[in-house]
């Protein structure tokens, strides 16, 4: 068995903590099973979103938009291992994954070379709208542009069983199943 944990922050204010397990066990001498699961929690507080046009001369024309990003991260890794016969062995292999990422404080760059946000909605002249669950519309004086929603939700789910038969010493014949289902969408 295992265990271990991480914490760590920057300058910004952005912070990273993870915590993994792992546990392995052999309930008989034909029978192997292991579990590793891991959490991830991640804050970046500068994460690149979307370029658009019609920015000041301080960043050469363009809006270069970051946003505050939190993410979080399951994941566990699950496996069976049976010896059927000595020249015979049947494992399993599960892996649930789960992945969100939520992000907040829109704003453009103050000036180039720099970590200063004008953040939209406190930034004198500005404001941000959300529309529905597909994009931002953003007012800056008489200025208005639009970017997508970045938020993410991501779920999978991948596994496999393998039959392996060394039928002569040298020579194995693997019977493989697969399988990988995944879905992605924008949080309400």
């Amino acid at each position: 068995w295992g265990l271990e944990a991480s914490d760590a922050e920057d300058e910004l204010g952005g912070r990273f903590v993870e915590l993994e397990a792992s546990l392995s066990l052999r309930p008989g001498t034909q029978w192997e099973v292991s579990i590793e699961p891991r959490y991830t929690r991640r804050i970046t507080a500068r994460q690149y979103v979307a370029t658009r046009s019609g920015g000041t001369a301080a960043t050469f024309g363009g809006r270069y938009i970051f946003a505050r990003i939190e993410r979080s991260e399951v994941v566990a890794q699950f496996r069976l291992s049976y010896a059927i016969q000595p020249d015979v062995t049947l494992e399993a292999y599960v892996e649930p994954f789960a992945s969100s990422g939520r992000y907040r404080d829109f704003g453009e760059l103050a000036a180039a070379r720099s970590f200063d946000l004008r953040t939209y909605g406190s930034a004198p002249g500005t404001t941000i709208t959300r529309n529905g669950d597909t994009t931002y519309t953003v007012t800056d004086g008489p200025s208005q542009f639009g970017f997508p929603v970045p938020d993410f939700d991501v779920r999978s789910l991948r596994s496999n069983v393998v039959l392996r038969w060394e039928w002569q010493p040298g020579s194995t014949l693997f019977v493989v199943w697969q399988q990988d289902r995944f879905r992605r969408g924008i949080p309400a």
